[in-house]
Protein backbone atom coordinates (compact mmCIF):
# COMPACT_ATOMS: atom_id res chain seq x y z
CA UNK A 1 0.00 0.00 0.00
CA UNK A 2 0.92 3.01 -1.27
CA UNK A 3 2.23 5.44 2.02
CA UNK A 4 0.63 8.45 1.27
CA UNK A 5 -2.44 6.19 1.34
CA UNK A 6 -1.76 4.98 4.82
CA UNK A 7 -1.15 8.20 6.21
CA UNK A 8 -4.62 9.12 4.61
CA UNK A 9 -6.52 6.20 6.19
CA UNK A 10 -4.83 6.98 9.88
CA UNK A 11 -5.63 10.53 9.33
CA UNK A 12 -9.36 9.44 8.75
CA UNK A 13 -9.45 6.86 11.67
CA UNK A 14 -8.28 9.84 14.06
CA UNK A 15 -10.99 12.14 12.88
CA UNK A 16 -13.52 9.30 13.47
CA UNK A 17 -12.41 8.54 16.46
CA UNK A 18 -12.65 12.83 17.76
CA UNK A 19 -16.22 12.49 16.17
CA UNK A 20 -17.24 9.96 18.03
CA UNK A 21 -15.54 11.27 21.49
CA UNK A 22 -17.46 14.30 20.63
CA UNK A 23 -20.99 13.20 20.10
CA UNK A 24 -20.81 10.45 22.98
CA UNK A 25 -19.72 13.23 25.09
CA UNK A 26 -22.11 15.55 23.84
CA UNK A 27 -25.15 12.62 24.30
CA UNK A 28 -23.85 12.55 28.06
CA UNK A 29 -24.13 16.26 28.90
CA UNK A 30 -27.12 15.89 27.40
CA UNK A 31 -28.61 12.72 29.45
CA UNK A 32 -27.72 14.24 32.93
CA UNK A 33 -30.53 16.78 32.79
CA UNK A 34 -32.82 14.72 31.25
CA UNK A 35 -32.15 11.94 34.02
CA UNK A 36 -32.59 14.95 36.43
CA UNK A 37 -35.77 15.81 35.36
CA UNK A 38 -37.44 12.33 35.20
CA UNK A 39 -36.30 11.91 38.85
CA UNK A 40 -37.48 14.90 40.71
CA UNK A 41 -40.53 14.44 38.38
CA UNK A 42 -40.91 10.82 39.84
CA UNK A 43 -40.13 12.16 43.51
CA UNK A 44 -42.95 15.02 43.19
CA UNK A 45 -45.26 12.14 42.21
CA UNK A 46 -44.27 9.60 45.03
CA UNK A 47 -44.03 12.65 47.60
CA UNK A 48 -47.72 13.39 46.85
CA UNK A 49 -48.29 9.45 47.50
CA UNK A 50 -46.92 9.26 50.68
CA UNK A 51 -49.10 12.39 52.00
CA UNK A 52 -52.36 10.15 50.38
CA UNK A 53 -51.45 7.19 52.54
CA UNK A 54 -51.11 9.45 55.36
CA UNK A 55 -54.34 11.04 55.28
CA UNK A 56 -56.47 8.01 53.73
CA UNK A 57 -53.91 5.21 54.20
CA UNK A 58 -53.62 4.00 50.54
CA UNK A 59 -52.17 5.66 47.26
CA UNK A 60 -54.64 7.00 44.94
CA UNK A 61 -55.54 4.16 42.29
CA UNK A 62 -54.62 6.29 39.23
CA UNK A 63 -50.62 6.17 40.45
CA UNK A 64 -50.60 2.25 39.88
CA UNK A 65 -51.45 3.14 36.28
CA UNK A 66 -49.50 5.76 35.70
CA UNK A 67 -46.41 3.98 36.52
CA UNK A 68 -47.36 0.69 34.69
CA UNK A 69 -47.34 3.36 31.58
CA UNK A 70 -44.34 4.98 32.42
CA UNK A 71 -41.89 2.20 34.24
CA UNK A 72 -42.04 0.33 30.85
CA UNK A 73 -38.93 2.78 29.40
CA UNK A 74 -36.19 1.52 31.15
CA UNK A 75 -34.75 5.19 31.46
CA UNK A 76 -38.17 6.15 33.86
CA UNK A 77 -37.52 2.85 35.55
CA UNK A 78 -33.99 4.03 37.07
CA UNK A 79 -35.16 7.71 37.72
CA UNK A 80 -37.76 6.03 39.53
CA UNK A 81 -34.59 3.48 42.04
CA UNK A 82 -32.77 6.09 41.93
CA UNK A 83 -36.27 7.56 44.08
CA UNK A 84 -36.97 4.94 46.24
CA UNK A 85 -33.68 3.94 46.72
CA UNK A 86 -31.90 7.39 48.30
CA UNK A 87 -33.16 9.81 51.00
CA UNK A 88 -36.72 9.90 52.53
CA UNK A 89 -38.45 8.39 49.88
CA UNK A 90 -37.61 4.82 50.32
CA UNK A 91 -36.77 4.26 54.37
CA UNK A 92 -39.60 5.50 56.42
CA UNK A 93 -42.76 3.23 57.77
CA UNK A 94 -44.91 5.30 55.49
CA UNK A 95 -42.52 4.19 52.68
CA UNK A 96 -42.80 0.63 53.46
CA UNK A 97 -46.49 0.88 52.64
CA UNK A 98 -45.43 2.82 49.59
CA UNK A 99 -43.90 -0.01 47.75
CA UNK A 100 -46.15 -2.84 49.52
CA UNK A 101 -48.73 -0.87 47.70
CA UNK A 102 -47.20 -0.83 44.20
CA UNK A 103 -46.49 -4.32 44.02
CA UNK A 104 -49.28 -5.60 41.53
CA UNK A 105 -47.64 -2.54 39.24
CA UNK A 106 -44.19 -4.30 39.82
CA UNK A 107 -45.72 -7.58 39.10
CA UNK A 108 -47.13 -5.90 35.56
CA UNK A 109 -43.90 -5.28 34.96
CA UNK A 110 -42.05 -7.89 35.15
CA UNK A 111 -44.27 -9.44 32.73
CA UNK A 112 -43.22 -6.18 30.52
CA UNK A 113 -39.41 -6.53 30.68
CA UNK A 114 -39.20 -10.51 30.41
CA UNK A 115 -39.80 -9.87 26.84
CA UNK A 116 -37.25 -7.14 26.89
CA UNK A 117 -33.34 -7.04 25.71
CA UNK A 118 -31.09 -9.08 27.86
CA UNK A 119 -29.91 -5.72 29.05
CA UNK A 120 -33.03 -4.23 30.06
CA UNK A 121 -34.18 -7.22 31.50
CA UNK A 122 -31.01 -7.71 33.39
CA UNK A 123 -31.35 -3.62 34.68
CA UNK A 124 -35.07 -4.90 35.69
CA UNK A 125 -33.90 -8.00 38.13
CA UNK A 126 -30.95 -5.48 39.23
CA UNK A 127 -33.80 -2.90 40.37
CA UNK A 128 -35.91 -5.60 42.01
CA UNK A 129 -32.89 -6.81 44.24
CA UNK A 130 -33.25 -3.73 45.68
CA UNK A 131 -37.35 -3.60 45.71
CA UNK A 132 -37.31 -6.63 47.71
CA UNK A 133 -34.28 -6.27 49.93
CA UNK A 134 -35.05 -7.01 53.63
CA UNK A 135 -39.07 -7.72 52.78
CA UNK A 136 -39.71 -11.67 52.29
CA UNK A 137 -42.16 -11.32 49.51
CA UNK A 138 -43.77 -15.06 49.23
CA UNK A 139 -45.93 -14.38 46.12
CA UNK A 140 -46.39 -17.30 43.53
CA UNK A 141 -47.05 -15.39 40.55
CA UNK A 142 -44.09 -13.03 40.56
CA UNK A 143 -41.65 -16.46 41.48
CA UNK A 144 -42.70 -18.26 38.72
CA UNK A 145 -42.02 -14.95 36.05
CA UNK A 146 -38.27 -14.59 38.06
CA UNK A 147 -37.71 -18.78 37.12
CA UNK A 148 -38.39 -17.55 33.39
CA UNK A 149 -35.55 -14.67 33.95
CA UNK A 150 -33.33 -17.44 35.33
CA UNK A 151 -33.39 -19.07 32.13
CA UNK A 152 -32.26 -15.82 30.23
CA UNK A 153 -29.04 -16.82 29.04
CA UNK A 154 -27.58 -13.68 30.67
CA UNK A 155 -25.36 -14.15 33.27
CA UNK A 156 -26.87 -10.66 34.89
CA UNK A 157 -30.41 -11.62 34.51
CA UNK A 158 -30.01 -15.08 36.17
CA UNK A 159 -27.71 -13.49 39.03
CA UNK A 160 -30.24 -10.41 39.79
CA UNK A 161 -33.17 -12.83 39.74
CA UNK A 162 -31.55 -15.35 42.07
CA UNK A 163 -30.63 -12.79 44.30
CA UNK A 164 -34.54 -11.40 44.29
CA UNK A 165 -35.63 -14.81 44.83
CA UNK A 166 -33.31 -15.27 48.47
CA UNK A 167 -34.92 -12.31 49.52
CA UNK A 168 -38.41 -13.56 49.04
CA UNK A 169 -37.17 -16.82 50.76
CA UNK A 170 -39.47 -19.43 49.35
CA UNK A 171 -37.03 -22.75 49.71
CA UNK A 172 -39.07 -24.49 47.13
CA UNK A 173 -38.42 -21.93 44.13
CA UNK A 174 -34.93 -21.34 45.10
CA UNK A 175 -34.12 -24.94 44.65
CA UNK A 176 -36.00 -24.77 41.74
CA UNK A 177 -34.06 -21.51 40.93
CA UNK A 178 -30.60 -22.87 41.41
CA UNK A 179 -31.37 -26.11 38.93
CA UNK A 180 -32.29 -24.28 36.38
CA UNK A 181 -29.10 -21.96 36.45
CA UNK A 182 -27.06 -25.41 36.42
CA UNK A 183 -27.99 -25.70 33.06
CA UNK A 184 -24.04 -25.03 31.57
CA UNK A 185 -25.31 -22.55 29.36
CA UNK A 186 -23.98 -19.65 31.69
CA UNK A 187 -21.10 -19.84 33.69
CA UNK A 188 -21.34 -18.45 37.15
CA UNK A 189 -18.35 -18.85 39.50
CA UNK A 190 -19.72 -21.25 42.22
CA UNK A 191 -18.62 -18.50 44.98
CA UNK A 192 -21.29 -16.11 43.39
CA UNK A 193 -23.84 -19.05 43.72
CA UNK A 194 -22.26 -19.18 47.38
CA UNK A 195 -22.48 -16.27 48.30
CA UNK A 196 -26.21 -15.66 47.11
CA UNK A 197 -27.40 -18.95 49.34
CA UNK A 198 -26.15 -17.11 52.08
CA UNK A 199 -27.78 -14.40 51.93
CA UNK A 200 -31.48 -16.08 52.05
CA UNK A 201 -33.39 -13.96 54.20
CA UNK A 202 -35.59 -17.69 55.31
CA UNK A 203 -34.65 -20.45 57.55
CA UNK A 204 -31.24 -21.47 56.34
CA UNK A 205 -32.22 -25.26 57.77
CA UNK A 206 -35.15 -25.29 55.25
CA UNK A 207 -32.41 -24.46 51.97
CA UNK A 208 -30.48 -26.37 53.22
CA UNK A 209 -32.68 -29.44 53.67
CA UNK A 210 -34.56 -28.75 50.35
CA UNK A 211 -31.23 -28.53 48.25
CA UNK A 212 -29.68 -31.44 50.15
CA UNK A 213 -32.73 -33.67 48.93
CA UNK A 214 -31.99 -32.90 45.34
CA UNK A 215 -28.54 -32.68 45.56
CA UNK A 216 -27.68 -35.86 43.52
CA UNK A 217 -29.02 -33.90 40.34
CA UNK A 218 -26.72 -30.88 40.23
CA UNK A 219 -23.17 -31.24 38.16
CA UNK A 220 -19.81 -31.30 40.38
CA UNK A 221 -19.69 -27.44 39.84
CA UNK A 222 -23.15 -26.56 41.38
CA UNK A 223 -22.55 -29.01 44.17
CA UNK A 224 -19.32 -27.64 45.19
CA UNK A 225 -21.31 -24.47 46.02
CA UNK A 226 -23.82 -26.23 47.79
CA UNK A 227 -21.48 -28.33 50.15
CA UNK A 228 -19.45 -25.06 50.74
CA UNK A 229 -22.80 -22.61 51.70
CA UNK A 230 -23.66 -26.02 53.71
CA UNK A 231 -20.59 -25.59 55.62
CA UNK A 232 -20.97 -21.81 56.65
CA UNK A 233 -24.23 -22.76 57.99
CA UNK A 234 -25.07 -25.67 59.39
CA UNK A 235 -23.04 -28.36 61.06
CA UNK A 236 -26.01 -31.28 61.07
CA UNK A 237 -24.25 -32.87 58.26
CA UNK A 238 -21.42 -34.37 59.06
CA UNK A 239 -22.20 -38.03 58.36
CA UNK A 240 -22.82 -36.65 54.97
CA UNK A 241 -19.54 -34.69 54.40
CA UNK A 242 -17.85 -38.50 55.60
CA UNK A 243 -19.40 -40.51 52.95
CA UNK A 244 -18.32 -38.13 49.99
CA UNK A 245 -14.76 -37.55 51.51
CA UNK A 246 -14.29 -41.52 51.73
CA UNK A 247 -15.49 -41.84 48.49
CA UNK A 248 -12.53 -42.39 45.80
CA UNK A 249 -14.76 -42.12 43.05
CA UNK A 250 -16.03 -38.65 44.28
CA UNK A 251 -14.92 -35.40 42.31
CA UNK A 252 -11.66 -34.35 44.36
CA UNK A 253 -13.23 -30.39 45.05
CA UNK A 254 -16.28 -32.33 46.27
CA UNK A 255 -13.74 -34.24 48.33
CA UNK A 256 -11.86 -31.43 49.58
CA UNK A 257 -15.10 -29.58 50.27
CA UNK A 258 -16.31 -31.96 52.49
CA UNK A 259 -12.67 -32.25 54.53
CA UNK A 260 -12.70 -28.54 55.06
CA UNK A 261 -16.40 -29.23 56.56
CA UNK A 262 -14.84 -31.87 59.10
CA UNK A 263 -12.08 -29.45 59.94
CA UNK A 264 -14.99 -26.95 61.29
CA UNK A 265 -17.06 -29.41 62.78
CA UNK A 266 -15.40 -31.96 64.91
CA UNK A 267 -16.71 -35.23 63.49
CA UNK A 268 -14.85 -38.30 65.52
CA UNK A 269 -14.95 -40.94 62.98
CA UNK A 270 -12.98 -38.48 60.71
CA UNK A 271 -10.05 -38.17 62.27
CA UNK A 272 -8.07 -41.63 61.39
CA UNK A 273 -9.32 -40.65 57.86
CA UNK A 274 -7.75 -36.98 57.81
CA UNK A 275 -4.32 -38.28 59.84
CA UNK A 276 -4.47 -40.78 56.64
CA UNK A 277 -4.74 -38.14 54.66
CA UNK A 278 -1.78 -36.46 56.02
CA UNK A 279 0.92 -39.00 55.94
CA UNK A 280 0.01 -40.09 52.18
CA UNK A 281 3.31 -39.98 51.02
CA UNK A 282 2.11 -39.36 47.30
CA UNK A 283 2.83 -35.87 46.22
CA UNK A 284 0.30 -36.47 43.49
CA UNK A 285 -2.26 -36.22 46.28
CA UNK A 286 -1.17 -33.19 47.78
CA UNK A 287 -3.63 -31.19 47.69
CA UNK A 288 -6.03 -33.61 50.79
CA UNK A 289 -3.11 -33.73 52.39
CA UNK A 290 -3.06 -29.91 53.06
CA UNK A 291 -6.49 -29.41 53.41
CA UNK A 292 -6.42 -32.43 55.76
CA UNK A 293 -3.79 -30.68 57.60
CA UNK A 294 -5.45 -27.68 58.10
CA UNK A 295 -8.73 -29.48 58.94
CA UNK A 296 -6.85 -31.45 62.06
CA UNK A 297 -6.26 -28.06 64.01
CA UNK A 298 -9.67 -29.14 65.69
CA UNK A 299 -8.57 -33.11 66.20
CA UNK A 300 -7.16 -33.18 69.75
CA UNK A 301 -4.64 -36.20 70.60
CA UNK A 302 -0.68 -36.85 70.62
CA UNK A 303 -1.15 -38.82 66.94
CA UNK A 304 -2.39 -35.71 65.56
CA UNK A 305 0.37 -33.93 66.64
CA UNK A 306 2.94 -36.63 65.49
CA UNK A 307 0.94 -36.87 62.08
CA UNK A 308 1.27 -32.84 62.05
CA UNK A 309 5.03 -32.77 62.61
CA UNK A 310 5.33 -35.69 60.51
CA UNK A 311 4.14 -33.61 57.28
CA UNK A 312 7.03 -30.67 58.40
CA UNK A 313 9.00 -33.16 56.30
CA UNK A 314 6.46 -33.23 53.39
CA UNK A 315 8.16 -32.09 49.68
CA UNK A 316 5.41 -29.72 49.63
CA UNK A 317 5.58 -26.12 51.07
CA UNK A 318 1.70 -25.71 51.50
CA UNK A 319 1.76 -28.81 53.26
CA UNK A 320 4.26 -27.70 55.52
CA UNK A 321 2.90 -24.81 55.90
CA UNK A 322 -0.85 -26.34 57.01
CA UNK A 323 0.60 -28.34 59.42
CA UNK A 324 2.85 -25.59 60.40
CA UNK A 325 -0.64 -24.12 61.06
CA UNK A 326 -2.69 -26.51 62.64
CA UNK A 327 0.59 -27.59 65.36
CA UNK A 328 0.40 -23.47 66.54
CA UNK A 329 -3.32 -24.30 67.09
CA UNK A 330 -2.47 -27.39 69.21
CA UNK A 331 -0.25 -24.75 71.37
CA UNK A 332 3.09 -26.99 70.85
CA UNK A 333 5.73 -24.76 71.75
CA UNK A 334 10.16 -25.62 71.58
CA UNK A 335 10.26 -28.61 73.52
CA UNK A 336 7.26 -30.49 71.78
CA UNK A 337 9.62 -30.08 68.61
CA UNK A 338 12.82 -30.26 69.61
CA UNK A 339 12.91 -33.27 67.09
CA UNK A 340 12.26 -30.74 64.34
CA UNK A 341 14.21 -27.89 65.53
CA UNK A 342 17.48 -29.88 66.38
CA UNK A 343 16.93 -32.13 62.97
CA UNK A 344 18.41 -32.57 59.54
CA UNK A 345 15.42 -31.10 57.70
CA UNK A 346 16.12 -27.48 57.34
CA UNK A 347 12.95 -26.78 55.82
CA UNK A 348 10.92 -28.23 58.66
CA UNK A 349 12.66 -26.39 60.80
CA UNK A 350 12.11 -22.99 59.63
CA UNK A 351 8.88 -23.67 59.07
CA UNK A 352 8.10 -24.64 62.20
CA UNK A 353 10.21 -21.95 63.74
CA UNK A 354 8.68 -19.03 61.47
CA UNK A 355 5.41 -20.11 62.78
CA UNK A 356 6.25 -20.06 66.62
CA UNK A 357 8.12 -16.30 66.15
CA UNK A 358 5.00 -15.34 64.62
CA UNK A 359 3.38 -16.29 67.44
CA UNK A 360 5.31 -14.65 70.36
CA UNK A 361 5.39 -11.41 67.93
CA UNK A 362 1.32 -11.29 67.59
CA UNK A 363 1.25 -12.06 71.42
CA UNK A 364 3.98 -9.15 72.51
CA UNK A 365 1.86 -6.96 69.96
CA UNK A 366 -1.62 -8.35 72.08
Amino acid sequence: MNIEVMIYVYGAVCVSMIMFNFVYNMMLKWSVPRMKRRREKFERMVMLQLSEIRRSGEIDPRHAAVLRRKLCHVNDLMAFHMVINEGDAGKSELAETYLRQIRPAILYLALVYRDKANDKAGYFTYFLSNYTAGRQMPVDSLQDILLEYVRKENLYCRFNALKVLYHMANPEYVVRAIKIADDGNVFMHNKLITEGLLSYSGDHGQLISQLWSEFSGFSNHMKLAILNYIRFCSGDYKEEMYAIMTDRAENIELRLSAIRYLGKYYYGPARDDLIGFVLDGDMSRWEYATVAASSLASYPGQEVVDALKEALHSGNWYVRYSASQSLEHHNVDYSDILDITAGNDRYAREMMMYRLESRKLQSAEV
